[in-house]
């Protein structure tokens, strides 16, 4: 037995060297075959590692979104993506902040509700210094921070009697800090918006960057202070929509704070029974779910690529191995004439065609590696090469080579010695 597994052992080799020796043989040929079955690979891989790195984003970020048990209300739903065939939303009454004094009082479940709205691209300055101008400033009620999962690195937040008092004070992003007040103490300083003079009364904590942004451009007013400078309409006339984040007591009546919220604002806002929602309720895990069906589909575009790479890659793998059989006849001959089996030549043949396979698919993999390198560099969010997408290449890459070489593999095989001798 163990003699018989040793001879087959060695036959598996010999076969594999020839194979080396008839890819080193014919190297622009194989190249150009094998230029299908890498781009299929690197495509698959280097799209499941993007993708699998923006996850992982994501549900980091998701998770540093809200605070524990928050949601958030807005006007319209939160949605990911591209709307095709121009779709438009559907009109939505605006979402005004006196809301939240219904639900303060009629939402048992609800422990504390955040009010907010935002503006976005101004330039913070200081005297000569600015900072750049992706800065966004929230008016926001004294729950904002706390409800948003904010912290603050030194200072102090806005709170219930800064918004009474409509007073021009600001916390200030990480940015801001960096750019108007390195190696020293903002708190008590005065920066300007504008042409409105704020004291800065806090600095937030740094978040990183999602996705190769930053997230520290976020600054915050008081509410009534953000009206008095930016109005409460819009410049289309249009009553500005603010956001509320709602926190209720426990875990376990969150489902149950989100049903007394949205009763509540059907209520306030005129609805009747059987007419859907006019505002949106948004958690994290919804961002997740909307990302995850999105990335589903350009998963499957990428497996469609994948596929047709594939199949060129196969057809030329076959025409390779025809070409091959057609050149080695009389090779084939001096081999069935001197004892070699069907077997022996059907297997030569079959890992001839799996090692061009294999090799493209090594090279994809290899590219893969390099897309996923690239990604973590230049995007700082953590993208490994997803390990089922290397065992599922090399398993398409074996099934490639096996289905396509199968057919120039039987026809060697079949091939009559005597004919094989006389061919020149």
């Amino acid at each position: 037995m163990f003699e018989k597994g040793r001879l087959v052992l060695a036959s598996l080799w010999e076969a594999f060297v020839m194979a080396l020796d008839a890819m080193r043989a014919h190297k622009m040929r194989s190249a150009l075959t094998l230029i299908g079955v890498i781009i299929g690979v690197t495509t698959i891989i280097g799209t499941m590692t993007v993708l699998g790195g923006i996850k992982n984003s994501i549900d980091t970020n998701m998770r540093n979104a809200l605070s524990v048990n928050v949601f958030q209300v807005q006007r319209y739903d939160n949605q990911m993506g591209i709307h095709m065939g121009g779709h438009r939303r559907k009109y939505r009454p605006p979402m005004i902040a006196e809301y939240a004094d219904a639900i303060r009082e009629r939402c048992p479940a609800v422990r504390r509700v955040g009010v907010e709205d935002w503006t976005f691209g101004h330039a913070i300055r200081r005297g000569a210094l600015s900072s750049n101008s992706r800065q966004q400033i929230a008016g926001g009620s004294p729950e904002f921070a706390d409800n948003n999962g904010y912290f603050l690195a030194r200072g102090r937040a806005v709170n219930e009697q800064d918004v009474r008092s409509g007073r021009y004070v600001i916390v200030i992003s990480e940015e801001v800090r960096r750019a108007l007040f390195e190696g020293q103490d903002p708190i008590g300083q005065f920066v300007r918006v504008g042409s409105d003079r704020f004291e800065v009364i806090g600095v937030f904590e740094s978040k990183g960057t999602m996705l190769g942004e930053s997230q520290d451009t976020f600054n915050w007013i008081p509410l009534s202070t953000y009206y008095r400078i930016f109005g409460k309409r819009t410049e289309w006339g249009d009553t500005r929509s603010v956001n509320f984040t709602v926190q209720s007591w426990t875990a376990e009546t969150y489902d149950v704070a989100q049903q007394q919220v949205i009763e509540v604002l059907r209520s306030v806002r005129g609805l009747k029974p059987g007419q859907p929602n006019n505002f949106a309720l948004w958690t994290p895990s919804m961002l997740q779910n909307e990302f995850t069906r999105m990335t589903g589909w350009v998963g499957i575009a990428a497996f469609g690529v994948t596929a047709v790479s594939l199949l060129v890659a196969g057809i030329g793998i076959m025409n390779i191995m025809l070409v091959s059989v057609t050149e080695r006849t009389r090779e084939i001959g001096l081999r069935k004439a001197v004892g070699g089996t069907r077997r022996s030549i059907l297997r030569q043949f079959l890992i001839e065609s799996v090692m061009l396979s294999q090799v493209g698919g090594a090279l994809g993999i290899l590219l893969g590696y390099m897309i996923a390198i690239f990604v973590n560099a230049k995007l700082k969010y953590p993208a490994p090469v997803p390990v089922g997408s290397v065992v599922l290449a090399v398993l398409f890459c074996s099934i490639v080579g096996i289905g396509f070489g199968m057919w120039p593999a039987v026809r060697a095989a079949r091939l009559d010695p005597i004919e094989a001798l006389r061919h020149e």
